[in-house]
């Protein structure tokens, strides 16, 4: 049986001004499944999820 494609998503940038972003794999171009965690430093409130999936589709979630 034909073998499917990888997806991969976009990376991330990895340096945040006032925080910063942890993922599973971070030295490879993340693939479907791969998660990130986002936290701000000390006196910042993260706006948005502060999680995010490398979907099927090659996007981040």
């Amino acid at each position: 049986s034909p073998l499917s494609p990888v997806r991969t998503c976009p990376r991330l940038h990895l340096s945040l001004e006032n925080g910063r972003v942890v993922a599973s794999a971070m030295d490879r171009v993340p693939v479907e499944g791969t998660v990130a965690e986002f936290s701000c430093d000390s006196g910042f409130r993260l706006l948005g999820s502060a999680r995010a999936n490398c979907t099927k589709l090659g996007r981040w979630s």
